[in-house]
């Protein structure tokens, strides 16, 4: 058994929606068009878990939160993400899992990384060792990238680090993280994130694209020139609090991405992507590497209920609203009530 804390350790940490320059963080694409950005918001859908350190050596042991137990051990690090950040941060073994809230399976708001992240943190308080935020980030993504067998970016990772709205500078020798001071009233009045029920799989979309701007296509290497572009407007747009900057950015981020291949987007993404903007949205666009998943929707204030409402009857009870606003905090640990 690990020795360390023996009580159970509780950490929270927010998902996240990008809102422009999403995959330029995804090494090397943003050092290919200097001056690279991705804008991103973490959301109030949070993954909650506990771990404690009273579990068989050698094993980690998952409790899922539909009850389901699974028992994995160090030769399932290079297929489960669970198994991954427990064998690297505690070798030994001996941990208990316990996941108590978690983001839709695929719904493109970065679940799984915000879940390494969560069970990191938890993790390395639990064993008391230290894991500054950048190795954090760094081993989480890499985690990631084996297990999926394609490159990882690392915005999810930060936004569940950091919370709030942030700009990611891509650059030589490291990213840069800049905290966006943005009213959240103002914002929270304007962005909503839902859920489309439609299942989506990054890894593989973001791949197929990588591949393409790696081999210097054309239509590839501008439609990401542009989704650069609409980055750095909506990170001016949301300083200066410009709503129409910030939908001009989030069209025309939306308009090149679907450039970027078939996969991006689908007929039912394309047809909730009409109906929020028939219902009042000024933009929308999918999260992530799109595909399916979450869309966001930039609005006039007071028009959230409408769209929700036509998203909601245009999914046939598939969709679902999952946020609207930032959540301010990043991960962080929590006493856990008693009794839970």
């Amino acid at each position: 058994m690990l020795t360390g804390a023996r009580a159970p350790i509780r950490a929270v940490a927010p998902c996240r929606a990008d809102l422009a320059g999403g995959t330029l963080d995804i090494w090397p694409v943003g050092l290919l068009h200097p001056g690279a950005l991705t804008v991103n918001m973490a959301i109030p859908v949070e993954v909650e878990l506990e771990v404690d350190l009273a579990g068989e050596p050698g094993v980690a042991e998952l409790t899922t939160v539909a009850g389901d137990v699974l028992l994995l051990r160090s030769e399932d690090a290079q297929d489960d993400l669970t198994a991954g950040v427990v064998f690297e941060i505690a070798p030994a073994g001996g941990v208990r899992i316990r996941v108590i809230s978690q983001a839709p399976l695929r719904s493109g708001i970065g679940g799984s990384s915000t879940y390494g992240i969560a069970l990191g943190r938890a993790l390395a308080k639990a064993i008391d060792v230290a894991l500054p935020d950048e190795r954090l980030v760094a081993l989480i993504r890499d985690l990631e990238a084996r297990v999926v067998r394609a490159p990882t970016g690392s915005q999810d990772h930060w936004a569940a680090v950091q919370g709030g709205v942030m700009a990611l500078h891509i650059g030589a020798g490291g990213d840069r993280i800049e905290v966006l001071n943005v009213d959240p009233t103002w914002l929270g009045d304007r962005v909503t994130v839902f859920f489309s029920g439609i299942r989506h799989h990054s890894g593989m979309v973001n791949w197929q694209v990588i591949r393409r701007r790696l081999d210097g296509d054309k239509g590839t290497r501008e439609a990401f020139a542009e989704i650069a572009e609409a980055a750095r407007i909506c990170r001016t747009g949301l300083i200066e609090a410009d709503e129409d900057a910030v939908a001009s950015a989030i069209l025309s981020e939306w308009k090149a991405r679907r450039r970027l291949g078939s996969d991006v987007s689908t007929p039912e993404l394309d047809a909730l992507v009409h109906v929020a903007r028939d219902a009042g949205g000024t933009a929308v666009k999918a999260c992530g590497a799109g595909g399916g998943g979450s869309i966001v929707v930039w609005h006039p204030p007071g028009t959230r209920d409408g769209i929700v409402g036509a998203l909601e009857e245009a999914s046939q009870g598939g969709g679902y609203l999952l946020a609207s606003g930032a959540a301010p905090r990043g991960c962080r640990i929590v006493e856990a009530s008693p009794g839970s």
